[in-house]
C-alpha cells in the first residue's frame, strides 16, 4: 500500500521548461558548450540528458557548477512562474487523505519553499535535495534509510527519463508524467511503472494501487 508519494518538482510542480531552457543558455559562454537551438526543443525532449549534454558539448565535471549557476538565477524568476495546471488540487487531495508528501529537486530549498509559499501550495511534510545530477538514487535510498521507511510504501512522481532509472536503482515504483521536460516517447523507453497524461490521474492511479 503507498502510503508516501515524492515528487519532482521542475517540470512535474511548476511549468519551468522554457526558464531552465533559457538559463542552460545564458551560460554557454561561460562554460564553453553550445547553446541549445530554440527550434530544436522538442526534438531534445526525446533523448536523455546524457546525450543532451553530449550534443551540446557540455562535460559532465561541469554540471555541479553549472547547476549551482542555475538555481541561483532561477531565483529571479519564481514570481513569474506557475504551477502545472490541475497539480495544486491534486496535493490538496492527497495530503487530505493522509498521505505523506515529499518533494525532491536539484532546486534549491530557498527557492522551492519561496514557490510553493507563493502559491499556496505548502503540502510537503519534508523537501529533499537532490545534490548530485545523475544521483537521485542516493537521495532516495538516502530517505529510505533514514526515514527507516518500506519501498513498497513508496512511489514516486517525475517527468524524465533520468527519474526512471533512478526509481529502478531504488526499487521505488514510479507514476511519469508526459506534461514536463522529456516527452512521452522518451519516457515509454525507460518502461515506467505507470504513466500519466493529466494530473489527476496521478490521484486516480495511486488509489488504485491502494485499492
Amino acid at each position: 500500500m503507498i502510503k508516501t508519494v515524492i515528487f519532482d518538482f521542475d517540470g512535474t510542480i511548476v511549468e519551468s521548461g522554457q526558464v531552465v531552457f533559457d538559463l542552460f543558455n545564458s551560460f554557454a559562454d561561460k562554460y564553453k558548450y553550445t547553446k541549445m537551438p530554440q527550434e530544436q526543443s522538442d526534438y531534445i525532449r526525446t533523448i536523455t540528458f546524457k546525450e543532451r549534454f553530449k550534443k551540446f558539448n557540455v562535460p559532465l565535471w561541469k554540471i555541479p557548477m553549472l547547476t549551482i549557476d542555475i538555481v541561483k538565477k532561477y531565483k529571479e524568476e519564481i514570481p513569474h512562474l506557475e504551477p502545472i495546471d490541475g497539480i495544486k488540487s491534486v496535493l490538496k487531495t492527497l495530503k487530505e487523505s493522509g498521505f505523506q508528501l515529499i518533494l525532491v529537486s536539484a532546486n534549491s530549498q530557498e527557492n522551492i519553499k519561496k514557490f510553493l509559499k507563493l502559491n499556496d501550495m505548502e503540502y510537503f511534510d519534508e523537501i529533499l535535495r537532490s545534490h548530485r545530477f545523475f544521483g537521485r538514487h542516493i537521495t532516495l535510498n538516502s530517505y529510505v534509510k533514514s526515514n527507516n521507511v518500506q519501498r513498497e510504501n513508496i512511489i514516486f512522481v517525475g517527468d524524465e527519463h533520468r527519474d526512471i532509472m533512478a526509481c529502478e536503482k531504488s526499487d521505488i515504483k514510479i507514476i511519469s508524467v508526459t506534461w514536463g521536460y522529456d516527452f512521452e516517447v522518451l519516457l515509454q523507453e525507460a518502461q515506467p511503472d505507470y504513466i500519466v497524461k493529466e494530473p489527476l490521474d496521478i490521484v486516480r492511479t495511486i488509489e488504485g494501487i491502494n485499492k
